[in-house]
């Protein structure tokens, strides 16, 4: 026997009225929520990944440091280390450690001026944008310096392409050294980049 409104339905042209079952509704709730739940876990994956560490010790520096473990490190001459992100095209976001003894006066604004003529006669248009406070994780205080240049990439498929880079040095003095540790991004990421760099700060042993 045909439904009343199914013949209604059929008298008048129209399609029967689809009804759906109370066992439908869940199962689609519950698709929906395991949906949900894989993107949910798939993005705290990618979130931890991204997030791993490596930790890098140089007992003659007495430093040791967490850096992101996708990150290239190299110990070249004139850094305790460097560690940089190659998996960006362009300018590779960088963070560099250096260790340099400090003169009579002890001045922090005297060594970072003389970092600034080093760099000027190598960085592109290098350009210092201002001096501040900067307070560390033991709650001493150092010495920030924010600055601008730049780089050209020396890749053969980016040959010629020229970026902007920000740069922020972080100075401190400690037991007759000055430790420096450099931070430099591209400025169209540079903002994004500094949670990484404030990670690494607050890690930082010395």
């Amino acid at each position: 026997m045909v439904a009343r409104a199914d013949l209604m339905a059929f008298e008048t042209g129209r399609s029967p009225a689809v009804q759906i079952t109370q066992r439908q509704r869940w199962s689609i709730a519950f698709s929906y929520m395991l949906i949900l739940g894989g993107l949910l876990l798939g993005a705290n994956q990618r979130d931890g990944l991204l997030n791993q560490t490596s930790v890098y010790t140089n007992n003659a520096a007495g430093i040791t440091a967490s850096y992101p473990a996708r990150w290239l490190l190299d110990e070249s001459e004139g850094t305790v280390f460097r560690v940089r992100d190659m998996s960006r095209l362009g300018f590779n976001t960088t963070i560099e450690v250096r260790s340099l003894p400090v003169g009579a006066d002890g001045a922090e604004r005297n060594l970072l001026d003389h970092l600034s003529l080093q760099r000027s006669q190598v960085f592109i248009d290098y350009s210092v944008l201002g001096y501040d406070t900067f307070l560390l994780p033991d709650d001493t205080q150092a010495i920030s310096m924010t600055y601008t240049f730049v780089s050209r990439d020396a890749s053969p498929f980016l040959e010629g392409v020229s970026s902007i880079v920000n740069g922020l040095d972080i100075l401190a003095i400690r037991r007759g050294q000055a430790l420096i540790v450099s931070f430099r991004a591209e400025s169209s990421i540079y903002q994004r980049e500094l949670a990484t760099f404030h990670r690494f700060i607050n890690n930082l042993e010395f």
